[in-house]
């Protein structure tokens, strides 16, 4: 029998698969005002839910960004979920960026992190970050309509070092349903990023952002090429 709170759960999903049409038709600012007020929610039922695609990336930082103390941008942090599982794996100099202050203000509550960026990425520069900041840049759970697509993976890119890894992953569920977030599209777009220079893949492996929601996990390693 369904609780109360599964009834939340449900419709907070649903609530979220609708806003991917919202932000289409540029309504931005109500999609970040859900967030805003939805933080608590998520914060609190994030296990729950069954989110399961940090370990699979903190795997990849032991890998590919072992050093404990390297910079760190966690982007679309949210509450700061990815940040703490970074920091029990002993990282520990990460930034948070998020466009809904709702989210931001609890993931200041953990005290992971060393600067809080509020702003929305979209295809221009980030102001308050410079080029080659950071030597690593995860983006958990957020390769979305409603937060990034293939034309905002250039300006993460471009706050990377030399030779500094990017790690995301992506769901089968948004690319069945949007072309422009298709695997065939993700694949182009990394073949595109790699003749131009901008980085290469180093990875793309199977992985769940929900237990019952299958996509990849995939590393990329910044090139030497200057993103316009």
């Amino acid at each position: 029998m369904a609780t109360i709170a599964d009834d939340r759960m449900s419709e907070f999903f649903e609530k979220r698969t609708m806003l991917h049409d919202r932000i289409r038709a540029g309504k931005q600012d109500e999609v970040i005002d859900w967030y805003h007020k939805e933080a608590v929610f998520y914060d609190e039922q994030f296990e729950r839910a069954g989110f399961s695609y940090i370990p699979d990336m903190v795997a990849m930082f032991q890998k590919y960004s072992p050093k404990k103390d390297s910079k760190i941008l966690d982007a679309f942090a949210g509450t700061g979920k990815v940040g703490m599982a970074l920091t029990k794996a002993g990282y520990e100099n990460m930034d948070a960026l998020d466009g809904a202050v709702g989210m931001l203000a609890l993931a200041k509550k953990k005290k992971i992190y060393t600067k809080f960026i509020h702003t929305v990425v979209k295809k221009e520069k980030v102001a308050d970050v410079a080029d080659g900041t950071y030597d690593a840049v995860c983006m958990g759970g957020s390769f979305l309509p409603t937060h990034a697509g293939l034309d905002t993976l250039p300006t993460l890119l471009r706050m990377l070092k030399p030779d500094g890894v990017f790690i995301f992953n992506y769901m089968q569920w948004i690319a069945d349903q949007y072309d422009d977030y298709s695997y065939d599209s993700v694949d182009k777009r990394f073949a595109k990023f790699e003749n131009e220079g901008i980085c290469k893949v180093l990875e793309k492996n199977p992985c769940f952002h929900r237990t019952d929601e299958p996509g990849y996990l995939a590393v990329l390693q910044r090139g030497r090429a200057v993103i316009a």
